[in-house]
């Protein structure tokens, strides 16, 4: 218990010291500023992702407990939608990077259920797109394929529209699949910006959640940290050290923008929620 107060404690000196005044503590925009007065091209009513089917034992599974909220875990997850939805609407931001220091710590399970969480707000669209080249898990996690990989998207192999389809209303996702070796050459060429210009020309997202490799993996998250307007860092407690949050803190801020920490695998009992 000690050690998970002492990394939400450095959660919190985190989100102040790393981010411009207000931007977490002070909110002025209403959080309704999200997804209000967007022009839509007349592309994205022509091109309409495949809707795939979901297995509820599959995504109970694998903790994917924003999709029914019968557990009382997804509660972390609405709180959690709407700090995220409050930064970026005082910031103007539309895209959050999803990553974590090391393997294990959950980062596509936090990613899925925000994201399922975030199109549950009535008039909000996300995507949710799986950039972690080397491992990706967003398909297997919810149990579904598309027609093609974003790897191949990437690699030219493929249309940008073949990777994505419908999860539920209000969220369309982006499948990964295989493991790219050349994944960070990959993220940084011409086609990743093809695939960025896709999303938001043909499925006008208010937020995209990108599913991003662990940082000490590859340089991968360093080299699209650009593309991102703010990055969650998504530790383990008992498995990630404060070092490691350290570390990952100054690599982030030095290329982008720190939004905090998530501290997942956190023991929470059912009678702490009121209901």
């Amino acid at each position: 218990m000690d050690y998970i107060r002492e990394a939400l404690d450095k959660a919190n000196v985190s989100l102040d010291k790393t981010r411009p005044a207000g931007n977490v503590r002070s909110i002025s925009a209403p959080l309704s500023a999200v997804g209000e007065a967007r022009s839509v091209s007349p592309l994205a009513a022509a091109w309409t992702p495949r809707k795939v089917e979901l297995d509820a034992r599959h995504l109970e599974r694998n903790r994917l407990v924003s999709f029914s909220m019968n557990d009382p875990a997804h509660v972390p997850f609405n709180l959690l939608r709407t700090r995220v939805r409050a930064v970026m609407a005082t910031n103007g931001w539309k895209s959050i990077g999803i990553t974590s220091p090391t393997p294990g710590c959950g980062k596509t399970m936090v990613g899925l259920n925000l994201a399922v969480s975030l199109a549950r707000s009535e008039g909000l669209r996300s995507v949710l797109v799986d950039l972690d080249l080397k491992r990706p898990a967003v398909a297997s996690t919810l149990g579904v394929k598309s027609s093609a990989t974003v790897s191949e998207v990437l690699a030219g192999k493929a249309a940008p529209g073949d990777c994505f389809v419908q999860v539920v209303d209000g969220l369309v996702a982006g499948l990964g699949g295989g493991h790219v070796r050349e994944s960070s050459e990959l993220l940084s060429g011409p086609r990743a910006k093809e695939l960025l210009d896709f999303i938001s020309v043909h499925l006008a997202p208010d937020v995209v959640v990108f599913d991003m490799p662990p940082m000490g993996a590859s340089d991968d998250v360093l080299t699209f940290l650009p593309s991102i307007d703010g990055t969650l860092l998504v530790a383990a407690a008992g498995q990630t050290s404060i070092a490691e949050i350290d570390t990952c803190e100054q690599q982030i801020a030095q290329h982008g923008h720190f939004m905090g920490v998530v501290l997942n695998k956190a023991e929470v009992r059912t009678k702490d929620y009121y209901y």
